[in-house]
């Protein structure tokens, strides 16, 4: 799924941070990126920063049930 045009992404890494599984973020370009990690949401802050390259990824969470708890930031 993808990330609303204008989500809050300081809410939306918290929110991350509430699941109990893995969420990503996968590029465009074809990168994976943990979110639960906090190096990789160092590096979606700077990816956050290009906001072509924001609107070209997706999010994937392990568990299907998580996406509920990050709707409000997510297209669909």
């Amino acid at each position: 799924m993808r990330l609303k045009e204008n989500a809050d992404l300081i809410r939306f890494l918290e929110k991350v941070k509430e699941c109990e599984h893995d969420v990503y973020f996968y590029t465009g370009e074809g990168d994976k990126l943990n979110l639960k990690s906090t190096l990789s949401q160092f590096l979606f802050s700077a990816v956050a920063a290009e906001d072509e390259m924001l609107k070209s990824g997706k999010v994937l969470c392990d568990d299907p049930e998580e996406y509920t708890k990050l709707a409000e930031f997510l297209e669909g």
